[in-house]
């Protein structure tokens, strides 16, 4: 069927496998320690409170990737919406140390959000389709950071369009 949450879930699917599978950035758990993993993908549209979540986990949300649908609109005289998907991501860099020991900021959050995005933007142009239903629009992509970043955590998205189709509508025997 194609409606707005399984456009949800094509992109989660593809990012999965796309994107997240390419990559392994750095991490930290609650106890300081620094590990490298893949980016999460977060399919509630939401980070959950450890409380709601898994309070028994260690592992820090970041790095994730968040799909979130913002809005869908109708065309006029077209049997299809537009819909507006953000994808969220959240890396967690603290720098890199020096030969002294010293942790510098060098930046490398910065960068591998940017990386992330780059490679989002080129799958989804490369592909276009999803689950052959759903076609992104390529003329409208649009990535920016979060303006307040909270060092050492590097925040931000970019938006993309799709095409999502109204369901056929059923007319009843006892229209005619």
């Amino acid at each position: 069927m194609v409606t707005i949450p399984t456009l949800h879930d094509a992109v989660c699917d593809f990012l999965e496998e796309h994107i997240a599978s390419r990559f392994q950035l750095k991490s930290v758990d609650i106890y300081g320690a620094t590990t490298q993993k893949k980016p999460q993908i977060v399919r509630s549209g939401w980070i959950l409170p450890k409380s709601i979540d898994d309070e028994e986990s260690d592992e820090e949300e970041f790095p994730y990737i968040l799909p979130r649908v913002l809005k869908a609109k109708g065309i006029q005289n077209a049997r299809e919406s537009i819909v507006e998907l953000q994808i969220l991501f959240g890396i967690y860099d603290p720098g890199s140390r020096d030969k002294h020991g010293r942790l510098i900021d060098d930046g490398s959050g910065y960068r591998d959000f940017w990386n992330l995005v780059e490679a989002t933007r080129q799958a989804l142009f490369h592909t276009r389709t999803l689950d052959d239903k759903f076609r992104i629009h390529d003329d409208y992509f649009e990535a920016q950071l979060v303006e307040e970043q909270i060092y050492p955590y590097w925040e931000g998205y970019c938006i993309t369009r799709w095409d999502v189709a109204y369901p056929h509508p059923q007319l009843e025997e006892s229209f005619f």
